[in-house]
């Protein structure tokens, strides 16, 4: 990422951050879970349109997420694409945004996704997983940050929470045992 989206990026994080704090005073546990430096992939639960932003706020590193078409659209949609998120369409395959994943966590940076694809607006604890996920950690050998937020965001109060796993390798998985494996680590979280 250049030097001024970089500095773009943490100037949109420092604002969001303490919004975060004032509006929703999340907790944050396992922020000791997070590495440094090197590729990783965030993947976890989505609820709500300030998730990514949660997670966002919660590392010093700068994590590109991939964000639906509809939302670079306007003022808003120069600014996701200056601060680096990653354009993706949710009803065909996105081979732009997935060489741009990749080229991301080959340079040892780290990219956001929930593999629910959307929204969870159910009662389900969870959406079925994609595979987006699983197939971008095993084709650049990256390992998943699982996450879990729970709670729900309620102005003014202390009802949300992030929760960060440990990392996980599933390189050595087939596709779909990698993504049962990634989701039951999600739900374990969301269950603690």
């Amino acid at each position: 990422m250049k030097e001024e989206r970089k500095k773009l990026y943490k100037f949109v994080k420092i604002i969001c951050s303490v919004l975060l704090k004032i509006i929703y005073r999340p907790k944050i546990y396992g922020k000791e879970n997070i590495p440094e430096s090197g590729p990783i992939i965030f993947a976890g639960n989505h609820k709500h349109a300030a998730d990514p932003v949660m997670v966002m706020t919660s590392t010093n590193r700068i994590v590109h997420y991939m964000a639906k078409e509809e939302l670079f659209k306007g003022l808003h949609g120069i600014l996701f694409e200056k601060i680096g998120l990653i354009k993706i369409h949710r009803t065909k395959s996105n081979p732009l945004a997935i060489i741009e994943s990749e080229k991301i966590l080959k340079n040892g940076g780290s990219i956001g996704i929930f593999p629910e694809g959307t929204r969870n607006k159910t009662n389900e604890l969870l959406l079925k997983f994609r595979h987006g996920a699983v197939a971008i950690a095993n084709e650049t050998n990256t390992k998943i940050l699982p996450f879990a937020i729970k709670g729900k965001y309620k102005i003014f109060r202390k009802s949300v929470s992030l929760q960060f796993g440990e990392p996980i390798d599933v390189s050595n998985m087939e596709i779909n045992e990698a993504n049962k494996f990634l989701e039951n680590e999600v739900l374990k979280l969301l269950r603690k």
